[in-house]
């Protein structure tokens, strides 16, 4: 991939995260905006990299493929969302987490497992793990 491909991928992330963020109120599981675009910066590489020139060319890049990727991610990490809900005080001197701190902990893992296997398909595809289409 080149320079050109790295920046129409971040640049469309920007766009979908932007469109998500402000337009349809969702921020994915973390409720971050830069967490949201840097798993769709790295989905849409991931993506770049390993789907080949498929559909039409500009500037000898294939563009569908990897804002495809990236707009079906968006919907996943969306639906993934889980409803706005008001804080409760935890009970005082209670040593049991509270089921909310149960499913941060489990989005927080998916973050990092979903982030590390991403740039490991990336950095596999350009060390040469993978022959060029």
């Amino acid at each position: 991939m080149t320079f050109l491909g790295i920046l129409v991928t971040v640049l469309a992330a920007i766009i979908v995260s932007v469109l998500f963020y402000y337009v349809f109120k969702s921020t994915g599981p973390w409720g971050n905006f830069w967490s949201f675009l840097l798993i769709l910066v790295l989905a849409g590489l991931a993506a770049g990299s390993w789907i080949g020139s498929i559909g039409p060319l500009i500037w000898g890049l294939a563009w569908v493929p990897t804002i495809m990727a990236i707009i079906i991610f968006a919907l996943l990490l969306g639906a993934a969302s889980p409803p706005h809900e008001k804080r409760e005080a935890a009970p005082q001197g209670s040593t049991e987490p509270t089921p909310r701190d149960r499913k941060a902990a489990t989005i927080g893992a998916l973050f990092w497992l979903l982030l590390i296997f991403m740039l490991g398909l990336i950095i596999w595809r350009f060390i040469g793990g993978h022959p060029s289409p």
